[in-house]
């Protein structure tokens, strides 16, 4: 009876090891591809999905909203874990649905079987910034204020590598994440304004001459040389003139009144300004001066 029941008990054991699945984690190894999938999970995948593929989150936290666990983390076969991002559906914030979708995928340092189409890992990446640098020339490239590598961010090709100290023990912390790739910054259109008009006016033999000298600059201070300036001056009667000129290797272009020209005030007004490839700051230009003739 003894050995029955002996016999009897390792038969329900053995069934229940059929019955109870192993708990799920995420692969020790694969290949993670940039602002795509990592192994396992891929970007746009819905929580349930997730968790299909990796089992339960060994714990969550919110982000803006109490309770949408907006974060969560899976553990990683033979060590490690995954930090899994969330957002809405319509990619707003979650909501704790399983119809949130992944937006990014993190994993740290331990996690070093996952190595990118670029063949880099979290083992590289600690042993050798430079190597990582290399990999993703690109890349925008950022440093403590020590001059050490603080992270590696491709936006265009969805992969970030980021090295953060502990102070505490004096050792630094690899992670690396993925997310949708993003657009490059249109390039910023460089521009140019009215830094100075300076007005001056004489007399000779009955003959009086006024004279005004513009200066135009870029965004960076220098000369916008060959930039087309035009103008309009407003005598004393109300009457306009309208003129019009290039500016020189110094920036500047002369506008020149002469003649039997009346008493009273003489107004120059910058109408606009053009150069190929450039923007005019009109807000941030002079764009009239005035004098008075006696």
């Amino acid at each position: 009876m003894k050995q029955r029941g002996f016999v009897l008990f390792l038969t329900v054991i053995a069934s229940l090891a059929l019955v109870v699945p192993a708990l799920a984690a995420a692969p020790a190894g694969g290949t993670v591809y940039e602002g795509l999938s990592a192994p396992g999970v891929d970007l746009g995948f819905t929580r349930v999905q997730v968790e299909a593929a990796y089992g339960e989150p060994s714990f969550c936290q919110s982000g803006s909203t109490a309770g949408d666990f907006a974060y969560c983390s899976f553990p990683v076969s033979g060590g490690g874990q995954v930090d899994i991002r969330y957002q809405g559906a319509d990619g707003g914030d979650p909501s704790n649905s399983p119809d949130d979708v992944v937006s990014n995928i993190r994993w740290h340092e331990q996690v070093s079987g996952w190595t990118t189409t670029a063949g880099v890992n979290t083992t590289l990446a600690k042993a050798d910034p430079e190597a990582v640098i290399a990999a993703y020339p690109e890349a925008q490239v950022t440093y403590n204020a020590f001059g050490v590598v603080y992270s590696v961010i491709d936006a265009q090709q969805g992969i970030e590598i980021i090295w953060a100290p502990d102070f505490y023990n004096g050792t630094v912390h690899v992670s690396m994440a993925i997310f949708a790739p993003r657009p490059p910054a249109p390039e910023p259109v460089p521009a140019m304004h009215v830094e100075r008009i300076d007005l001056t006016a004489s007399k000779s033999r009955g003959q009086r001459q006024i004279s005004a000298q513009v200066l135009v600059r870029n965004e960076r201070g220098l000369a916008a040389v060959g930039a087309n300036v035009a103008a309009t001056w407003t005598l004393p009667d109300g009457s306009s003139q309208a003129v019009q000129g290039v500016t020189s290797s110094s920036g500047y272009v002369q506008f020149v009144l002469s003649g039997r020209l009346n008493r009273g005030t003489y107004i120059l007004t910058i109408d606009d300004v053009v150069l190929a490839d450039h923007d005019f700051d009109r807000a941030g230009s002079v764009l009239s001066a005035s004098i008075q003739v006696k």
